[in-house]
């Protein structure tokens, strides 16, 4: 199982909040604690949005893209006092996922590939995880997941 614990982490929030590092991602859940707590549900609102903003969305795709929730999370959490903390889940958009599991039988039991973040107010820690829609003694996906987590971590820090 993918853990690391973030140690530069001015350096991680600039790439999580203000690059487009994890814009590969769909933002699936968080929650805030500032002066007062947020809970964001990623789930995509179709009827929110025109016809034209949709037409650029990713049909398949039942999460907004990260790339979409970063401002917002950016305006949030951006000022003089840093947040209590915070946790927000993340899923590789389904596309990626499935050229990253092409050649893996257990990949059609394979719901999301996951990376969760916690903040604690002090450190960041990263962990990955596999949403399986049925029960599988196959690994394979895991550990694809993990040493791509590994490899995308360190091609940003």
């Amino acid at each position: 199982m993918f853990a690391q614990q973030i140690d530069e982490v001015k350096i991680f929030m600039q790439r999580l909040l203000t690059d487009s590092a994890f814009d590969s991602f769909l933002f699936v859940e968080g929650s805030l604690q500032m002066g007062f707590s947020y809970e964001f549900d990623g789930h995509l609102n179709r009827d929110f949005f025109t016809e034209e903003e949709l037409a650029k969305l990713p049909q398949e795709e039942i999460y907004l893209p990260y790339g979409q929730v970063r401002p917002v999370l950016f305006a949030l959490i951006r000022g003089k006092k840093t947040p209590l903390s915070f946790r927000l889940t993340l899923q590789l958009e389904n596309a990626q996922a499935k050229s990253l599991l092409a050649s893996v039988p257990a990949a059609p039991s394979v719901k999301g590939l996951l990376l969760n973040i916690r903040y604690d107010g002090q450190k960041v820690l990263l962990t990955g995880g596999v949403n399986y829609g049925s029960f599988s003694l196959d690994k394979t996906p895991e550990q694809i997941w993990d040493q791509w987590l590994e490899n995308f971590m360190q091609s940003i820090m």
